[in-house]
């Protein structure tokens, strides 16, 4: 049952789920789930190799570096100036790219570009407006949130893939642009906000500055921050490094490409189940257990897409297990910075995390890539890819107890 507290919290803030569960996977956050579609299309329209493909997309995540900057600016502005705002830039970069025109430094710029602006609409924003307004419900908060995140996943793939097909690979990223400025940006002007005693203050009762050395210092020696952060880019790095060549590697395995954006659908229903069932499990039971065991998930699923041509059923359960883990892992890091650390510093500690992922997740998806284009097959990747994974479950079990006076109030952990 949901106690009054919990309940409400939702009865007072059910606005700014509602707000994220449909903005969020409509501006940047989506990107990772659609990139795929557009992969053999551009091979086919200017010759360039899947290496160089996925260098163009993965390359720009490294502008991923500006991420924790993005959360210091939340974190003494507010969530809705920088997202809507950001929100904007998306929206622009798509056309630009649309109209790259074949130029490949353009292409890559635009890439950089989309990237950069989109570190502002991601979780580091959305998640510290749902985290700020909600403390006893919190994971169930955060998950819910997420769905539609997820299930932007499931349609989106499925979406491109027929506009592609029918008008071109730049009506896709048209697709893209119209649902991040017609659909992300009101309802997140409308509806995401957050709590603005939550906007941390200096001694004088100022906003602290984005560029304060001293907070900084203090951030990335603590030992739990640096250990979130590495389970939280060892578990997206290699997800990310799957899902942009998912459709061709799907393919190769001797799947109809019809079939295969069916099953970037089926991937994203399981994130959504992930997400929903870590964010129950969260607020009852030692978080990291719950980030562990999830991460484990996807070892077996790649165990499963590595022989030559798996079945339809191997390949689906496979897809299933990462897509758990995949759905898993925003949420426990959510609720983990939030419950170690308050929300004084959320947006930041969000941020410093998401500079790692974007980091492993650029080489991931540059790994798989030229990983096919030198041995013709994904398997080496993958098999890298379940390496990483196993060292991500190891690195929650690091984090201890949570804090005997922690910033939040949480049930107790089973």
């Amino acid at each position: 049952m949901i106690d009054q507290t919990a309940r409400d919290e939702w009865r007072a803030h059910w606005k700014v789920v509602l707000g994220t569960f449909i903005a969020m996977g409509l501006g940047y956050g989506g990107w990772s789930f659609t990139s795929s579609q557009f992969v053999q299309p551009l091979q086919a329209a200017f010759g360039w190799s899947r290496g160089q493909i996925a260098l163009a997309f993965q390359v720009a995540l490294f502008a991923g570096l500006v991420a924790p900057l993005f959360g210091r600016l939340i974190d003494r502005v507010g969530v809705r100036p920088v997202l809507c705002s950001c929100l904007v830039l998306v929206g622009a970069s798509y056309l630009l790219i649309a109209h790259s025109g074949g130029n490949y430094a353009l292409f890559v710029a635009a890439y950089a570009l989309l990237v950069f602006a989109g570190m502002g609409t991601t979780g580091v924003a959305f998640t510290r407006a749902v985290a700020g307004w909600f403390t006893t419900s919190r994971g169930t908060a955060l998950a819910v949130s997420r769905i539609g995140y997820s299930l932007a996943g499931a349609f989106m793939p499925v979406l491109a893939y027929h506009v592609i097909k029918a008008h071109g690979w730049q009506a896709g990223y048209y697709l893209l642009a119209a649902v991040a400025l017609l659909v992300a940006l009101p309802i997140s002007w409308l509806l995401v906000r957050d709590r603005r005693e939550a906007v941390e203050l200096n001694d004088k009762g100022k906003p602290i500055s984005v560029l304060n050395p001293a907070l900084w210092l203090a951030l990335i020696s603590d030992r739990r921050i640096l250990l979130v952060c590495a389970a939280a880019a060892l578990t997206y790095g290699p997800c990310v490094g799957i899902l942009s060549q998912l459709q061709p590697m799907l393919t190769d395995k001797g799947l109809p490409a019809g079939v295969a954006a069916q099953y970037s659908a089926l991937l994203a229903i399981s994130v959504v189940v992930g997400t929903l069932t870590t964010g129950l499990l969260v607020d009852r039971i030692w978080a990291p257990a719950v980030g562990c065991a999830f991460t484990l998930l996807p070892v077996v699923g790649i165990a499963l897409l590595l022989p030559g041509t798996p079945t339809p059923v191997m390949a689906g359960i496979g897809l299933i297990l990462i897509g758990l883990a995949q759905g898993a892992e925003i949420d426990v890091i959510a609720f983990i910075i939030a419950r170690y650390f308050g929300m004084k510093s959320f947006a930041a500690i969000y941020g410093l995390s998401t500079l790692f992922i974007a980091a492993f997740a650029g080489l991931g998806g540059i790994a798989f890539g030229f990983a096919f284009d030198h041995f013709k097959s994904y398997n080496q990747a993958l098999v890298g890819a379940a390496v990483l994974f196993l060292l991500a479950a190891a690195a929650y079990l690091f984090l201890g107890r949570y804090p005997a006076e922690p910033g939040v109030r949480t049930r107790k952990p089973l």
